[in-house]
């Protein structure tokens, strides 16, 4: 099946695609044929949809770095998507644990604006990384608001995730990050190629949200990706953050041998058993990683490549940042006001569930804040306890606390660590870094997906992006404000590929990080109308999070 996809791909132009006209682009790998499609506005543009960066990562390139894909003879149809990366759908949406999606999924998505063909100046090119805690999610599609803008090519990728892109035995045997050496491949087929769509390989922006917000960081500090972009935009997350350097790797790769009934001792040995075991319960095998709803989100991610040939980072981001090695380029970082709305949105409309984690508190906390293994085991209860106090006191985890349970959580596991990973770069580097704090409301949010209701919580996590990129169609019609704020965003992101300087149709100076300040400079977009500089010493209660002595961005 994986081959008969691969190859079906290579197929000559077919009656239906030839009578719309779509435009075949020649590469140095081959011919590409997209397909036309129309922006929300009604602007015609091409798709290349489906197009193999690498080869099938199947068999014995599973838990391989990728392997670039060779030329092709004949023209490659590229109008279908191709297949999400294999991945266990833990949210409240799949209570059951469904898996979907495919092994077979190295492939990225190429949409270019049509232009007159006399225009010959190359366009500019938004790469975006989609998110999902590193352990579900798939390639941007909905780019039909970012194609209202003519004059910026836009390109989405997949990648492995989960233990298939992710495990490590933290040694050469499984270096691990082959996901993110995937985003690093397809990154490279789009310097090499995007000319032959009318790119500028000078001027690639990289996006991306949450995971992928996390990866777009990680690209600065990774050799793999020097000198590949130029500009990063980082949708609410950093390597800093929790889940974003996966500890005790070694540890989970042996447990999942175990439980899929390969020898763990020899670690050669155990991965090429879990090599050839069935995918479907690979994924599966993901739930034993999660204890309480799906949490710690994200039991297989990034690992610091201490051995291995051609590391995607030999050590800590934080040392790397601190030894001047990050690339020296624009880099943006935004926050939302209520980002603990991932997750605590699956369960903040539910008694059952904030009631257990009332009760259970001290076991819950660790895994649904990420210490488990960042803080010493005898300890567990007493932090818990002392984070309960500071943004509860003693009132119980209800519905009629459920702000405060979103404020803690958005602070551990996305705000602080976005702060000082922001202030640590621009201490080293010359290239400005930028913050921007997102407290729009607009008429529907991702809360409202996962809490299943239509109750305002405040701006959840993904909830700008969502602005810019319509994921899954899951939202109604924007209303005219809506429309004016996503005007600005879109505006935001393009002039940031176009210029490397951020434009949000105001007349305004966006200050840098300043590390040396105690207050956390930012631009505060309260509305369309209402976009200001705003600064705080005390952001994400970091203060009190100082205070607590997790093993987790420290110099040695």
């Amino acid at each position: 099946m994986i081959v008969l996809w691969f190859l079906a791909l290579l197929s000559s132009c077919s009656s239906i695609a030839c009578e719309d006209d779509p435009r075949v682009v020649r590469t140095s790998l081959g011919e590409i044929k997209g397909s036309y499609k129309e922006s929300y506005g009604g602007k015609k543009y091409l798709a290349f949809e489906g197009v193999p960066y690498a080869l099938p990562p199947v068999g014995h390139r599973r838990f391989r770095p990728p392997e670039p894909v060779s030329r092709w003879e004949g023209t490659l149809t590229a109008t279908k998507i191709a297949n999400a990366c294999i991945q266990l759908q833990h949210n409240n949406k799949y209570p059951d644990y469904e898996v979907v999606g495919d092994e077979d999924c190295l492939y990225l998505n190429i949409y270019v604006p049509q232009r007159d063909t006399r225009q010959q100046e190359p366009l500019a090119v938004l790469f975006g990384i989609h998110g999902g805690a590193y352990q579900f999610g798939e390639a941007f599609t909905g780019v039909q608001f970012l194609m209202d803008e003519e004059d910026t090519i836009v390109v989405t990728v997949a990648y492995r995730l989960g233990s298939f892109g992710f495990l490590s035995t933290e040694d050469d045997v499984l270096s691990g990050n082959m996901g993110l050496k995937d985003q690093s491949t397809a990154l490279r087929w789009v310097a090499e190629n995007i000319a032959d769509f009318g790119g500028d390989p000078d001027r690639i922006t990289l996006f991306g949200n949450s995971a992928g917000s996390a990866s777009v960081h990680y690209h600065y500090l990774s050799p793999w990706s020097r000198g590949l972009f130029q500009n990063g935009v980082s949708f609410s997350g950093s390597s800093y953050g929790p889940g974003k350097q996966t500890e005790h790797a070694r540890e989970k790769a042996r447990r999942l041998a175990d439980l899929l009934g390969c020898p763990s001792e020899e670690l050669a040995e155990m991965v090429e058993c879990l090599r050839y075991r069935p995918a479907r319960s690979i994924a599966q095998a993901t739930k034993h990683f999660m204890p309480w709803m799906y949490n710690p989100f994200t039991p297989f991610g990034p690992v610091v490549e201490y051995q291995g040939d051609r590391p995607f980072v030999n050590r800590p981001p934080v040392e790397i940042i601190a030894d001047g090695d990050a690339f020296d380029a624009l880099w943006i970082a935004g926050i939302v006001s209520e980002e603990g709305l991932y997750p605590v949105a699956e369960y903040a409309n539910n008694d059952a569930y904030l009631r257990e984690l009332d009760e259970n508190w001290e076991t819950i906390a660790p895994h649904l804040l990420d210490f488990n293994f960042t803080i010493p085991l005898e300890q567990h209860a007493e932090v818990a306890r002392k984070i309960r106090w500071h943004y509860f006191g003693d009132r119980p985890i209800d519905r009629r606390s459920v702000d405060r349970l979103i404020k803690l959580v958005g602070d551990r596991l996305y705000v602080v660590d976005i702060e000082k990973a922001a202030r640590d770069q621009a201490q080293k580097n010359r290239s400005p870094v930028l913050v921007y704090y997102y407290s729009y409301r607009a008429l529907t949010s991702q809360s409202d997906y996962y809490s299943h209701s239509m109750k305002d919580y405040g701006v959840s996590h993904g909830d700008d992006i969502s602005m810019i990129i319509d994921r899954d169609n899951i939202y109604p019609p924007l209303n005219t404000r809506d429309r004016l704020m996503q005007k600005k965003l879109i505006r935001f992101l393009v002039s940031v590929a176009k210029k490397s300087f951020p434009d949000v149709g105001i007349d305004f100076d966006w200050q840098p990080v300043n590390a040396k300040r105690a207050e956390l400079d930012y631009l505060h977009i309260r509305s369309p109308c209402n976009i200001k500089m705003e600064s705080n010493d005390n952001l994400a209660e970091k203060n009190f999070w100082s205070s607590i002595r997790f093993n987790e961005n420290i110099l040695l």
